[in-house]
């Protein structure tokens, strides 16, 4: 799967028509549009129908645009879903590589008569009980479409029986089980730290950037946001900092001398520092993301200034 940079996922619900019209106003790196918690059958129906229109909207700002469908409902959710502009599904409730198995099947399928490039819908897998905790592993590679997966944790809480507290995480274990699987996949782990994950707040945005800069420090590469106040924050944390880039770019050419002298280790000056590989691994780690995240603004950009000329 191609390398990319989804550090902000813009949850916005199908039927409320002003959040999904405006949701590519946020430059979130992804929108996932959300079909659950729809309880009458009519508004089931009417938000599937709305599905196709409300793509169009998601994706006007650059952002690869998800749909999270009921689990119980998963193909007709993703049968009203699969259109051109769509990246993929955010799996809810992912136990078994069975779950993501008949995913990658029904994605097949509708690609197929689509006309859709076949293989190109990815699958966000969200975790929520302890058994897809436990086989995670599974999960993660049951399908090349995976390209992500975290908690859910305000249902990982119900199927658990925890009452969740803000000055205690219940979830240490599943999230650094989450982070070192996913890892070990190459699949992207998406997170934010405790308590933000069961007890989410708003009207925060330097503690918002710090639970996500934690989240990040914990593993994760991106985190979904509940509100478009977490967007700037994510995108900011789950980037490397800007003020570091040129100890990083100094950081790698003081190494490359040294290693041409056949130095394995180079002090940096003015510091007690010593570069070695995994200092000199973690500064490229970084200038490289870094030139990710660069060309992932400036192709959103590029689509907001599309749209823009278009409306003016």
């Amino acid at each position: 799967m191609k390398v990319f940079v989804r550090r902000s996922h813009l949850l916005v619900p199908v039927l409320d028509r002003e959040k999904v019209e405006t949701s590519w106003t946020h430059n979130a790196d992804s929108v996932i549009l959300d079909l659950t918690g729809i309880e009458s059958e009519d508004d089931r129906s009417r938000a599937r129908s709305l599905v196709k229109e409300s793509i169009r909207h998601a994706c006007r700002g650059g952002a690869d645009v998800f749909v999270l469908p009921n689990k119980a409902l998963a193909r007709a959710d993703i049968e009203a879903s699969v259109y051109p502009g769509l990246k993929g599904i955010v799996y809810p409730g992912a136990e078994t590589s069975a779950d993501i198995e008949e995913a990658d099947s029904i994605l097949s399928e509708l690609e197929t008569g689509r006309g859709i490039a076949s293989g190109v819908l990815q699958i966000i897998a969200l975790i929520d009980s302890g058994t897809g905790v436990w086989n995670i592993r599974e999960i993660v590679t049951a399908s090349p479409r995976v390209c992500s997966s975290g908690l859910d944790e305000l249902n990982l809480c119900r199927n658990m029986g925890i009452i969740p507290y803000a000055d205690f995480d219940p979830f240490v274990y599943a999230k650094g089980r989450i982070v070192v699987e996913t890892r070990a996949a190459k699949v992207q782990p998406i997170g934010i730290s405790h308590p933000y994950g069961v007890l989410p707040q708003f009207d925060d945005a330097d503690e918002i950037y710090q639970q996500a800069l934690r989240g990040k420090n914990l593993g994760f590469a991106g985190a979904i946001c509940p509100d478009p106040s977490w967007v700037a924050q994510c995108n900011t944390a789950f980037a490397p900092p800007a003020d570091r880039l040129e100890f990083f770019r100094e950081t790698r050419r003081l190494f490359s001398e040294g290693v041409a002298r056949g130095t394995a280790a180079v002090p940096y000056p003015g510091t007690t520092m010593m570069i070695d590989v995994p200092v000199d691994e973690n500064a490229r780690v970084n200038l490289e993301l870094w030139e990710l995240c660069a060309a992932r603004e400036a192709e959103k950009a590029k689509a907001i200034e599309k749209q823009e000329s278009t409306m003016a």
